[in-house]
């Protein structure tokens, strides 16, 4: 067997066709713009609304513009020009939260961000930032708030933190007011104080070995800026474990997986890299970063080194089944929302209290998600504007809410059962024996 056989090409029945055709101009190999092309109008104005959502639009302005619409181009011209500018007030936000902290002699690491330049993003100025992302070990968490408070910086209350890896987020107050560009050089950049690397009260995974990626940050330089960060090994790590976090709580993840899929692709051939990172990340780590990692050969069909490949072999069968049925599952809830994810958590969890916490977690939220999550607010973009009023949004979260659980619980069971046979090896004449006695009983 080879990893393509788990590594399945996505299924786009319930991806919008704009959007593949966009995920076809971003393949490591064999990219073609033809369908791009092909838009009108009104799917390409379609498709920008969801690529500025999933933080493709820069990516997309990399691809050769050959047959676009003039408007499109200019588009995405623009949104350079901007994000160019916009790039040096990250900097300047980086550098007076950086002195602040040291001022109140506070160690600290930078996560994400600007620190995915050079390996994941050739250039910073194409990649989307809207925060800034601080890891500070806990003894250090409350004066790095109160160091940034000192500065202007106050927490923002509107949102809901309780499964988050970070304190809420730290905004200044302004004048400035949203435009509808993405890409503003004067919008502001939050700070996101991070207290851990792993969330695993939340997740119930342990990995201990996060615990070690503080002891082994570097120095780095990015420009003319310096910072604490990651190492190589333990930042493909951290972002690899930062994607599958993300799929099992079903957020938008495609920008990470990309950005993955160009470092996988470009470290193909790099032995060195991959020996350290198999001599430095347990069996266990390594495992849960081949999640991630098949996830980027399955969307970007990016070559790997075979040590990756190894990796994704030796997953659990329930994982590698998953990834055989569901692994393009992230991309669908984008436009329409499923709860494959929490099959995919179920096979990774070891007793049976923890999978029926996360199932019941999954029928039975305990907070309303937030409004400004990526999903809700490209549905809210394309339905009638609902009420700020808290009660009245409340009443329509309940009457959505009962409406998508009426086909999404269905839908999760149906294929929880289906990925429960396959397992067992009943193949696919017994699967279609059995939904057509069903139908016809």
């Amino acid at each position: 067997m080879n990893t393509q056989n788990i590594c399945n090409r996505i299924p786009v029945s319930r991806v919008q066709p704009e959007f593949i055709a966009l995920m076809a101009a971003l393949q490591l190999k064999g990219a073609s713009t033809t369908a791009l092309q092909e838009l009108t109008a009104n799917q390409w104005s379609q498709l920008l609304e969801v690529a500025d959502l999933a933080h493709l639009t820069l990516f997309l302005s990399e691809v050769r513009s050959d047959g676009f619409p003039q408007w499109v181009a200019e588009r995405l011209k623009r949104n350079v020009a901007d994000n160019e500018a916009r790039f040096e007030r990250v900097k300047r936000t980086y550098e007076e939260a950086a002195a602040a902290l040291e001022r109140a002699h506070i160690e600290f690491m930078v996560l994400k961000g600007f620190t995915q330049s050079p390996d994941y993003v050739k250039n910073p100025r194409l990649r989307t930032q809207s925060d800034l992302d601080l890891f500070c070990p806990l003894e250090g968490l409350e004066r790095a708030k109160t160091a940034l408070e000192g500065i202007g910086y106050e927490a923002e209350r509107s949102m809901e933190y309780s499964r988050a890896d970070h304190l809420p987020a730290m905004i200044r107050r302004g004048s400035w007011a949203w435009r509808g560009n993405p890409f503003d050089p004067d919008m502001p950049l939050s700070i996101e104080l991070h207290f851990c690397l792993w969330n695993e009260p939340i997740l119930m995974l342990p990995v201990a070995d996060v615990e070690l990626l503080w002891n082994r940050r570097v120095s780095r330089t990015l420009e003319e800026i310096k910072f604490p960060a990651l190492n190589r090994i333990d930042h493909l790590g951290y972002l690899a474990l930062h994607i599958l976090r993300n799929i099992l709580a079903g957020d938008w993840v495609v920008h990470h997986v990309y950005e993955l899929s160009r470092f996988l692709h470009e470290h193909a051939n790099d032995d060195g890299f991959w020996d350290e990172w198999t001599a430095t990340h347990s069996n266990y780590q390594r495992s849960l970063e081949a999640i991630a990692f098949a996830h980027a050969k399955a969307w970007f069909r990016c070559d790997v080194h075979q040590s990756v490949d190894a990796e994704i072999l030796q997953l659990s069968p329930g994982v590698a089944q998953w990834l055989r049925l569901f692994s393009g599952s992230s991309l669908e809830g984008m436009f329409r929302l499923n709860r494959d994810w929490v099959l995919l958590h179920a096979a990774l969890l070891s007793t049976a209290k923890e999978k029926r916490a996360v199932l019941f977690r999954a029928i039975v939220p305990k907070k309303i998600p937030s409004r400004s999550s990526p999903a809700i607010g490209l549905r809210h973009r394309r339905t009638r504007k609902i009420s700020t009023r808290p009660n009245i949004q409340y009443i329509s979260y309940l009457v959505s809410r009962t409406v998508t659980q009426a086909y999404l619980v269905p839908a999760m069971l149906f294929h929880g059962f289906e990925w429960w046979l396959l397992q067992r090896q009943l193949g696919k004449r017994f699967w279609t024996f059995l939904g057509a006695s069903f139908f016809l009983t």
